[in-house]
């Protein structure tokens, strides 16, 4: 790991935020700043969405993706949404509206969010220390074909035969991987997993922005406490698999369709269009999930069924449409494509299968070791929504969690390969997707059953907590304890686990390459590359210098090695040096730890 990688990651992420900015403009503008900075996470979400969509279809039609063509997709897209917001008549923003004040916070809210931060900045540390992948599918497959485009800057077909996943799964959160590896300079699977935990913190911005005016501060920021120190996000927030990632797709795209049968602006619907895209394009589960949620929006607005279903229709099949074009690529290419496994006989035959995995998709969503109470708090808040007579967001919380269960216990019904018991990691990341829809919407659902009207009530809930539930800008200063509080404990330093205060360290490449040590087998290291093509260039003018034994493989540290094997001694190494020398060539000698 190194600073260079950490800050490649910075800026990649800025990139991201600026592409989804522009997004954000075409769908909707801004009047002010201010507003920009309430949607800060929806623009990032859409950026990351835009983004696959956009090198999904480079891919198909052969474009390279590198950070040249990548800049120039990005910048399309941003001058696309400008061109298209001032056709829509937005004017340029301003900084703020007049007389505007920063917005206070209350005492029992600002203790709520003094805890994100401080969770967020243990995930970050977290996530900078994590190591490589520690779960077989993270490095078995999504790192293998993450580094595979990276390389190679293409889909390479006779590699991604090798990987143990099905090779028609769709590539859009390998590509920001792979992306990520550009930013970073290198394959570094270590630095990896900061861009999770980015992931997440824009999530939770997203989740904050859309309902911050909906929705009382104290009920949203203990609910999404509560849900972000259930054990299995606490687990697999920075775990190198599309699952978390796929899920705040899903989750935000929930969220946005149910404020558009609600409140009828229509940004909200085009942004869930292109997140659910995004969802697909993440995971091929992605497909199922976006089923359920726009099924709970057509149940929710059933009333309004003849202004508003059409409009959810061509939603949902603009949202399919625009992930097609890997959809006919693969089929093209004869592509094993998503089904059950070879075991399944029919519903039929099958029909003592179903049950159990009803049950255990019921039991996986409660479970306390997964969760702990996350999901009851949500199946809570949906039966006091109804009694309060908000049957609008009850009737789509309960609908989409329906759909979700149903879709978990069919996939669980149909694969043979799954074992029907929670503590199985597949039924986890299915139920996964799940809880964080409902933890999306549990704040609203709460807001709902103290109020049924749409915003805030103004008095009730702070009237009888007093002053501890009013708004001032002074309970910042608490938040300001939290943002400190990691950074100093980390200069200071951790007794309880021992770790040494200071400024933090960032260990580069060494202990990839090794000097010799007398008696021991060495190589020759011809160089290294970042890339295929350069590294296949470099072999071919080994080989014409007269190394016709040189190879190239990934050396563990993000790059490609291009070098000659066992060689049993420093002389023999001193022969092949000299002819590479005279070839303009910069080789150097290093242990072969292979011996």
């Amino acid at each position: 790991m190194t600073l260079r990688a950490i800050v490649g990651l910075v800026v990649l992420n800025v990139f991201i935020l600026g592409v989804g900015a522009g997004v954000l403009w075409g769908a909707r503008g801004w009047r002010w700043w201010t507003d920009f900075a309430r949607l800060v996470g929806v623009a990032y979400f859409l950026g990351l969405g835009a983004l696959m969509v956009v090198t999904m279809v480079e891919l198909v039609v052969g474009i390279p993706i590198d950070p040249t063509t990548v800049l120039l997709s990005g910048a399309v897209l941003v001058a696309l949404g400008v061109v298209i917001g001032r056709r829509r008549g937005f004017e340029a923003p301003r900084f703020r509206p007049p007389n505007w004040r920063f917005p206070g916070i209350s005492l029992i809210a600002a203790v709520f969010a003094a805890g994100i931060v401080v969770y967020f900045e243990a995930l970050l540390r977290a996530g900078r220390l994590a190591g490589a992948a520690r779960l077989w599918d993270g490095w078995a497959n999504w790192l293998p074909k993450s580094k595979s485009l990276y390389l190679s800057e293409r889909v390479d077909l006779e590699y991604l035969a090798l990987v143990p996943q099905l090779t028609s799964y769709p590539p859009g959160h390998t590509t920001i991987q792979a992306l990520a590896f550009h930013a970073m300079g290198s394959a570094d699977t270590v630095t990896l997993h900061l861009q999770y935990a980015f992931m997440a913190i824009f999530f939770v911005f997203a989740v904050i922005g859309l309902l911050a005016g909906r929705v009382r501060d104290l009920i949203l920021y203990p609910v999404l406490l509560a849900f972000l120190v259930a054990p299995y996000l606490l687990d697999w927030t920075t775990t190198v698999y599309a699952d978390i990632p796929m899920g705040y797709f899903v989750a935000l795209a929930a969220l946005l369709l149910y404020l558009w049968v609600e409140e009828r602006q229509t940004w909200h619907l085009a942004a869930a269009t292109l997140l659910l895209s995004g969802a697909m394009l993440t995971k091929r589960e992605g497909m199922l999930f976006a089923i359920c949620v726009l099924f709970a929006a057509f149940v929710a607005s059933f009333t309004d069924r003849r202004v508003l279903w059409r409009r959810l229709l061509a939603a949902g099949l603009i949202a399919f449409a625009l992930v097609l074009p890997w959809r006919i690529w693969a089929l093209a290419h004869d592509l094993p494509s998503v089904g059950s496994d070879t075991s399944y006989d029919g519903p039929v035959s099958d029909i003592d299968r179903l049950w159990p995995a009803f049950e255990i998709t019921l039991r996986s969503l409660v479970h306390q070791d997964l969760w702990h109470y996350a999901p009851v708090l949500a199946l809570v808040a949906i039966v006091l929504a109804l009694l309060a007579g908000a049957w609008r967001i009850a009737l789509y919380a309960a609908a989409s969690l329906a759909a979700a269960v149903g879709a978990v216990t069919w996939v669980l019904w149909v694969n043979h390969g799954l074992s029907l018991i929670h503590d199985d990691w597949a039924i986890r990341r299915f139920t996964g997707t799940t809880v964080l829809v409902l933890a999306v919407l549990t704040p609203l659902l709460l807001q709902r059953a103290w109020s049924s009207e749409p915003s805030p009530p103004a008095v009730g809930l702070t009237a009888r907590l007093g002053v501890l539930s009013r708004p001032t800008s002074a309970a910042w200063a608490i938040v300001l304890v939290g943002v400190l509080s990691h950074p100093g404990s980390a200069l200071i330093g951790y007794s309880g686990s021992g770790l040494p205060g200071g400024w933090l360290s960032f260990p580069g490449t060494a202990g990839c390459d090794a000097a010799p040590v007398e008696g021991a087998d060495v190589r020759l290291v011809v160089g290294y590359a970042d890339s295929y093509p350069e590294a296949t260039a470099m072999q071919a003018r080994a080989r014409v210098a007269g190394l016709d034994d040189v190879e190239a493989t990934q050396d563990g540290c993000g790059r490609l090695r291009i070098y000659v094997d066992d060689l049993p001694s420093m002389a023999a190494a001193n022969e092949l040096l000299v002819e590479a020398q005279a070839a303009g060539l910069r080789p150097t000698v290093e242990l072969d730890p292979d011996d």
